[in-house]
């Protein structure tokens, strides 16, 4: 096993009802908020007004910050830093989907520092996260990116659409309230864009890295195992409950640390799709959904053991090639499997896609990796993605 600190700062509130609990939470960590929220969700739904409702009875002054947009932008997280010193706010209640909490953390740091939140996304950053950082009290709506239990966020550069992430030890929400009903009104494209996402958060460690954890090994495949077994029944069941509350516990789980501990390894699969969600503003999910069989075939050799042991606990094969077309049956399945062209990506795209990833690596020319991912094994992965043909027929 690799050595680790497991740290997980986030006091979690867990369960159907607890938003009920976001006021008396809210009085424990500041006595001004900024809520954070999208440009609609959170107002047609009702649940801004609650929030504002119950942030009165506890005594909470707030002001308002609804603009952010999927895949949040950095001129629209500077305003909202503008705004959150203008009106001298102690703390942040983010009531959204990833994007939402990951906005709120640069947010949380544009605040105290002035910097543009870009200059920490820069390679090598411009800046360092601060220690005084905004406390985050996160909602979140929604079960797929895990930002609710981790100290990371990805912002899109609102000129040249690079999509980054940073992290800071700081950034972790002071509270996060997960309460399964708020995620009742995903729609069944948003439900199963969120369950890969969360399979895909555990699924990168566990094939790229090389450390010796069985531990890890196990919770991760079950968690996967249990994300495609409660995606499958909510698919069918858009209002069953019971799987909703499953699959919000494994997305909150993904990205905590735990089933990642004395196991590092990159995220090469994120990596390739920033560049994606960044400059043709799709889901996020739907991005990894085109990529993820084209990045398993293409990387089947570096990934064969880790493969075969995923493929035992899961399909009771140990084959790496009938591992990853069970897989793609499954997304056939639940209605995920897609490609690049069917989300009107272009091919002539590839060659900016490959660039803008290389470049967020700062890996002197190559994507980490369990094997480095050379600019043209990159190139393939993209063309691939664009159009699979005959290449998963049978799966």
């Amino acid at each position: 096993m690799d050595n680790f600190i497991f740290k997980l700062p986030t006091k979690i509130v867990f369960g159907k009802g607890e938003f009920e609990k976001l006021g008396e939470e809210a009085k424990q960590i500041g006595k001004k908020a900024l809520i954070v929220t999208g440009k609609h969700f959170a107002k047609s739904s009702g649940l801004l007004d609650k929030a504002q409702k119950m942030l009165k009875e506890n005594g909470v002054e707030f002001a308002e910050f609804s603009e952010i947009e999927p895949n949040p932008e950095s001129d629209t997280v500077d305003k909202g830093g503008e705004l959150a010193r203008k009106e001298n706010v102690d703390f942040i209640v983010a009531i959204g989907g990833g994007s939402v909490i990951d906005a709120s953390k640069g947010i949380a740091t544009v605040t105290v520092t002035k910097h543009p939140v870009w200059d920490y996304c820069e390679r090598p950053p411009k800046a360092n996260v601060p220690d005084n950082a905004l406390p985050i009290l996160a909602v979140i709506t929604v079960a797929a990116t895990g930002s609710e239990a981790d100290a990371g966020e990805v912002i899109t550069n609102s000129k040249t659409r690079s999509k980054r992430s940073l992290w800071g030890e700081n950034l972790f929400p002071k509270t996060s309230i997960v309460d399964p009903l708020l995620t009742l009104s995903m729609s069944k494209k948003q439900t199963i864009d969120g369950v890969i996402d969360m399979i895909i958060h555990i699924l990168e460690s566990y094939l790229s890295s090389h450390a010796l954890s069985p531990i890890s090994d196990r919770v991760s495949e079950s968690l996967i195992k249990e994300a495609m077994k409660q995606g499958e029944i909510v698919i069918n069941d858009l209002q069953n409950i019971d799987a909703r509350e499953s699959l919000s516990w494994i997305s909150t789980l993904a990205l905590s640390g735990f089933p990642t501990a004395g196991r590092r390894g990159p995220m090469p699969m994120h990596t390739l799709e920033h560049p994606i969600s960044g400059l043709y503003k799709i889901s996020h999910g739907r991005g990894l959904t085109a990529l993820l069989p084209s990045f398993l075939y293409h990387t089947k050799e570096m990934h064969s053991d880790r493969l075969k042991l995923l493929g035992k606990s899961i399909y009771s094969t140990d084959s790496p090639t009938k591992t990853i077309e069970r897989l793609v049956h499954w997304m056939k399945k639940v209605d995920a499997f897609t490609t690049l062209k069917e989300l009107g990506i272009r091919k002539e795209s590839i060659e900016k896609f490959t660039s803008m990833a290389i470049e967020d690596a700062n890996a002197n020319g190559i994507v980490q990796a369990r094997e480095p991912l050379t600019k043209e094994k990159i190139m393939q992965i993209y063309e691939t993605a664009c159009n699979y043909k005959d290449l998963f027929r049978k799966a």
